[in-house]
């Protein structure tokens, strides 16, 4: 199965680094300089003990794809949506398969624009990394998994295949029949938790370890709860669980990627965890005054101010 991963990141070098290294048949779908570094010096991967491992990796731009593959792997940010999609349409043919690794939901009406809703399947990941400034793929702690599933929730032969061929690459993959729910629950979780990182400046241990920390935490994950029921997406159970587990244990060092982008000054994704969904609170009517102030702190800060 020919496997084109968009980007080269954190999310899509690591995912693409450990099924090239398990001898998938991997391309990276990069832009300019990012394309010379990694034909140059290959795919740079840190591990949690800080073990390297150099990958040489097939490397494409956007002007050498010549056909369709059988996964398009879409891996880049938020911002990169729409010009990632321009550069990978020679890639997908009439049965490519497009999963995407991004966070919310709103790609998903763009791909499905673009391509055909029968292309596009429901995905998400779970991992902790980062792209170093040397260009290396870090993740500093182990445990890793994709999950994906038909936009309809059929079962279906090409997820099947998809799972078959992803696994086996030192991450868990599993197909479910409930992506899109799963994909709305783990947005949950991101802005729940990113709003708490960057608004109250803490990992999710440090903001309730203060007076009124753990109240104000509990009003945040209560926020984009209505959000979701009023969307017709209601948490269930053990996703409830797993945001105030990681949100409101004592002594949680749970931080997401906007706090870990904000911190140093990185670009953040807070179009689509927060400001898609503020923007999806407000037509329903749902008041979320600490995710809206969450959001604004993050734009304040992307206009070089704060």
């Amino acid at each position: 199965m020919r496997i084109l991963v968009v980007g080269a990141g954190a999310v899509g070098g690591w995912f693409g680094g450990a099924l090239a290294r398990a001898g998938a048949d991997v391309s990276f779908l990069v832009r300019g300089p990012r394309a010379a570094r990694l034909r140059a010096e290959g795919l740079v991967l840190v591990g949690p003990a800080d073990e390297r491992t150099v990958l040489p990796v097939r490397v494409v731009t956007a002007d050498e794809l010549a056909e369709p593959v059988d996964v398009v792997l879409l891996a880049v940010k938020g911002p990169g949506l729409e010009s990632a999609v321009e550069d990978v349409a020679k890639a997908v043919g009439p049965r490519t398969a497009v999963l995407p690794l991004l966070n919310g939901v709103r790609h998903l009406d763009v791909l499905a624009e673009r391509f055909g809703p029968a292309a596009v399947l429901g995905g998400l990941c779970l991992v902790v990394s980062r792209l170093d400034a040397d260009g290396a793929v870090r993740t500093p702690a182990p445990g890793a998994s994709v999950r994906l599933g038909e936009l309809d929730g059929r079962p279906s032969p090409r997820v099947a295949d998809i799972v078959a061929a992803l696994d086996g690459a030192g991450f868990d993959v599993t197909g479910s029949t409930t992506i899109v729910q799963d994909m709305w629950e783990k947005w949950h979780f991101m802005a729940a938790g990113g709003a708490t990182g960057t608004l109250l400046g803490g990992t999710a241990g440090e903001v309730t370890a203060v007076e009124g920390g753990a109240e104000v935490v509990a009003a945040i994950i209560a926020e984009a709860t209505a959000v979701l029921a009023a969307a017709g997406r209601p948490l269930r159970d053990d996703a409830r669980a797993r945001v105030e587990g990681a949100l409101l244990t004592p002594g949680s060092g749970f931080t997401t990627s906007l706090y870990r982008d904000l911190a140093p000054g990185r670009p953040t994704e807070v179009e689509p965890i927060l400001g898609d969904l503020v923007r999806r609170a407000t037509a329903l009517g749902v008041p979320v005054p600490t995710l809206a102030a969450a959001a604004v702190r993050l734009r304040v800060s992307a206009n070089g101010a704060g």
